[in-house]
């Protein structure tokens, strides 16, 4: 009975979350049926001044991404400690053994995008809208089935270069409950998991989608209709796999700098 308990205790905290990332994820966790493409509420802060000496030569203002304005949620580029990292994140290398299980691992998730190439695919499969499209990080559909556990073959979301049925896949996410910490994850150690914990968290409506950023407040989330929620146990990680999408800032960074467009519409609108 108790661990009966713990399991519906486990699910009801990821239903009660509603979406993880980012107007982002940062992606979701319950189904959403009405549909929002409302923007953040508040602006985040500007994190430019806060880039580490070792990013400063790549972030050079040029790429789809970064045109795109600055990242619309802090979650996505600040670590646990505070740290910005917009941009690639250093890659430590890795053992012949380690890297044969990561290569096992990212062919299981390359077969999730072929499966689900579209909007429409994913929604059939029960994967359902938690953020409107973000430059940098696309669209997120969650399935919060899939966020009790970490497996490669089933990302708990999709990532889409927009929110209409034909819009094509961009990315995957690995969004997780688990508390005490980030979950294991793929193979090594460079996929560095991150979490929507700042200022109380995203500001979601009943729906389930995220409508304003961690910068939005309280009460300017209320009086968009939503509430904050904090996602204290809810760890994401992107997963750059998808053929076309191979991001140059790399295969686990927060944001993909070949991403642009404009918030609520696609990668492709100017």
């Amino acid at each position: 009975m108790a661990a009966h308990d713990t399991s519906t205790n486990r699910r009801s905290t990821i239903a009660s979350c509603g979406a993880l990332a980012l107007a982002l994820a940062l992606g979701a966790c319950s189904s959403s049926n009405g549909k929002s493409s409302a923007a953040p509420t508040t602006k985040p802060k500007t994190a430019s001044s806060a880039t580490p000496a070792s990013n400063a030569s790549v972030l050079t203002g040029n790429t789809p991404c970064e045109k795109s304005g600055p990242p619309a949620s802090e979650g996505q580029v600040f670590d646990g400690s505070g740290h910005f990292h917009r941009g690639p994140y250093p890659q430590v290398p890795i053992s012949e053994t380690t890297r044969d299980q990561l290569e096992q691992e990212q062919t299981q998730a390359r077969r999730v995008a072929v499966k689900y190439p579209t909007v429409a695919s994913a929604e059939a499969a029960g994967y359902r809208e938690s953020t409107v499209y973000v430059p940098c990080i696309g669209a997120h559909y969650t399935n919060p089935a899939l966020a009790l556990t970490f497996n490669p073959a089933a990302p708990s979301e999709l990532l889409y270069d927009g929110t209409r049925p034909d819009s094509k896949i961009v990315g995957l996410s690995y969004l997780v409950f688990h508390p005490g910490g980030p979950p294991p994850g793929f193979a090594g150690p460079n996929d560095r998991w991150h979490q929507h914990t700042f200022n109380g968290g995203l500001c979601m409506n009943n729906s389930g989608l995220v409508i304003g950023a961690e910068s939005t407040s309280a009460s300017a989330c209320e009086k968009e209709g939503g509430h904050k929620v904090a996602l204290t146990d809810i760890w994401m990680v992107h997963d750059w796999v998808v053929a076309g999408w191979e991001c140059s800032w790399g295969v686990f960074a927060a944001e993909c700098p070949e991403l642009g467009g404009k918030l609520g519409l696609n990668a492709f609108a100017s």
